[in-house]
């Protein structure tokens, strides 16, 4: 069976392509007319993603097409879906196996039908000449699979004592890092990140969580390479997301207590 490219011997070279490859994406300006929408669009493309079953890769960079060309244009709010629409028809065309490319009847059919196919076309063209044809832009997912490989060592500890489990603790801090980056693609503040910047981060706010120490120690800066002090404002950022999902969902836990005039702990039947 075949290696992945992040588990063979171009794996360096690959990363080092897409290092370089993420310094020529352009700055985003969060300057679109409609970006209080752009929450809302990103959670309905994930759901498209989750419904067509698309590559992971597809949903980061039809949302990463649909950022940056929202940042340099003015879009009417009838063609916002169009736009959301097409750029993942496009991500899907470029890096999605051919046999599992979403057709436009597919895509149009969450919109009740309400484009025609020379819409799609049409936007389709005009997404190509704003980015030049060329949108192999690298994104967080580029970077997830080679980071994941390392994102828990064998010398590692958890809560100060030595890892017993590493295949455990990989498949955790895994939960962890595509929580983050979930978080990473609603807030559009993750944009002042490289790609692959945020990945890292991904990783150390996983470790951090799962109270894998040191969060973040020179075999790590080796392997991902980065410094702890070039993805911290990042991680604090996750972080922060992350307390803030929890206190959410502890107060909807009270709220569900209060309503129903019970417990939901559970306690021993003895």
């Amino acid at each position: 069976m075949a290696k992945e490219w992040w588990e063979g011997e171009l794996a360096n070279d690959i990363h080092g392509v897409l290092r370089k490859k993420e310094l020529t994406l352009a700055q985003y300006k969060a300057s679109s007319p409609q970006l209080a929408v752009r929450r809302y669009l990103v959670d309905w493309l994930a759901i498209i993603f989750e419904k067509i079953g698309s590559s992971y890769g597809i949903l980061h960079l039809s949302v990463a097409l649909m950022d940056y060309f929202m940042d340099n244009h003015d879009i009417p709010e009838p063609q916002l879906h169009l736009v959301a629409l097409t750029c993942f028809l496009l991500a899907a065309k470029f890096d999605e196996i051919e046999n599992r490319i979403p057709t436009i009847e597919q895509l149009n059919s969450f919109v009740h039908n309400s484009f025609d196919r020379s819409e799609f076309h049409a936007m389709e063209l005009l997404l190509l000449d704003h980015f030049s044809w060329n949108v192999d832009l690298p994104t967080a997912a580029s970077f997830v699979d080679m980071f994941l490989v390392h994102s828990v060592l064998n010398d590692d500890n958890h809560s100060g004592r030595p890892l017993n489990n590493c295949t455990k603790a990989r498949v955790y801090v895994k939960k962890y890092v595509y929580y983050f980056l979930e978080i990473s693609l609603q807030d559009h503040k993750f944009l002042s990140f490289k790609p692959s910047v945020v990945t890292a981060a991904a990783v150390a706010a996983a470790r951090s969580c799962l109270h894998l120490t040191p969060t973040w120690k020179p075999a790590l800066v080796e392997l991902i390479q980065y410094e702890y002090f070039e993805i911290c404002e990042c991680v604090d950022l996750m972080l922060k997301a992350h307390d803030a999902d929890e206190k959410a969902m502890s107060s909807s836990a009270q709220i569900a207590v209060q309503s129903t005039g019970q417990s939901t702990a559970i306690s021993s039947t003895n």
